[in-house]
């Protein structure tokens, strides 16, 4: 027979225990938050106020502030560096942006990377690598006032500075940055294969990359000289050993196309001239 008990439906019985020891735990982690949020608002208020935690003025107007520290300088100059943290001084050095203040440094156009630290209790590092110039930008006018990289970045060249450096045409501001960055790229190897010998050069002509020009004094002349886009060195040296030779043939020969290792062409004042070797 079926037996006349009824089944249990109800919630199981609640455990007090558990929700007051979990009740417990949540309020413990509210209190540890909440002090721990205060507590670090204490701190930032303590660095943000205390005096020993602030970048110094200077004791005379114009120099550069004690704790300050910058390195790596050559051609930039120092004041220009330590205007870019005026606005830092007189304060906390927790307060000042690093990522912000690095940027400007950045927009230096002599500075190609710059770190900026905070030392505490109260030290601001800068260290900064400048570019380095490898020629002067040929500009209408002839002013030689702008230098340029091996990446194509121009500068203004520092008035102080003396540089033994050649003039570049084809690289000017004119050019668009990706264009003028690899002709330089061109530029700087043509420079290094050559070694002392790019001293003797007056001007590079980089308006085609392929077709790399130099126009030296040579032997009471200017010459130009016609030298590809590889094998700088080489075709340059076939050039003077063969010298002696191309100009007892070719005296007034202006222009001298080197691209083919094998033979010369030689050009008189824009007229297509004779070919050596043929």
């Amino acid at each position: 027979m079926a037996s006349d008990k009824k089944k249990s439906t109800g919630a199981p019985p609640l455990d007090f225990a558990k929700i007051l020891s979990r009740t417990v735990i949540a309020c413990g982690l509210i209190v540890l938050i909440g002090g721990g949020v205060l507590l670090e608002g204490q701190v930032e208020r303590y660095l943000m106020r205390d005096g020993r935690f602030y970048l110094e003025r200077a004791p005379e107007y114009g120099d550069p502030p004690p704790n300050l520290h910058i390195e790596g300088l050559r051609y930039t100059r120092r004041d220009m560096v330590a205007k870019i943290f005026e606005e830092d001084l007189g304060r906390s050095v927790f307060l000042l942006p690093l990522d912000r203040r690095r940027a400007e440094l950045l927009a230096n156009s002599w500075v190609k990377e710059a770190t900026v630290s905070r030392l505490w209790p109260n030290r601001i590092d800068v260290r900064v690598v400048e570019r380095k110039p490898v020629a002067f930008v040929k500009q209408q006018g002839g002013a030689d006032t702008t230098v340029i990289d091996g990446d194509g970045v121009l500068m203004d060249a520092p008035p102080a500075a003396s540089f033994s450096l050649p003039v570049v045409a084809g690289v000017g501001p004119d050019v668009a940055d990706e264009v003028r960055r690899f002709r330089m790229h061109r530029v700087e190897r043509l420079i290094r294969d050559l070694g002392d010998r790019v001293k003797a050069i007056g001007e590079i002509d980089a308006s085609d990359a392929e077709n790399l020009r130099v126009v030296q004094p040579f032997r009471g002349r200017a010459v130009t000289l016609i030298l590809g886009n590889r094998n700088f060195q080489m075709r340059y040296n076939n050039f003077l050993s063969m010298s002696d030779q191309l100009l007892e043939k070719l005296p007034n020969a202006v222009t001298f196309d080197l691209r083919l290792e094998e033979q010369v062409t030689a050009a008189e004042e824009q007229k297509i001239g004779r070919k050596h070797g043929e």
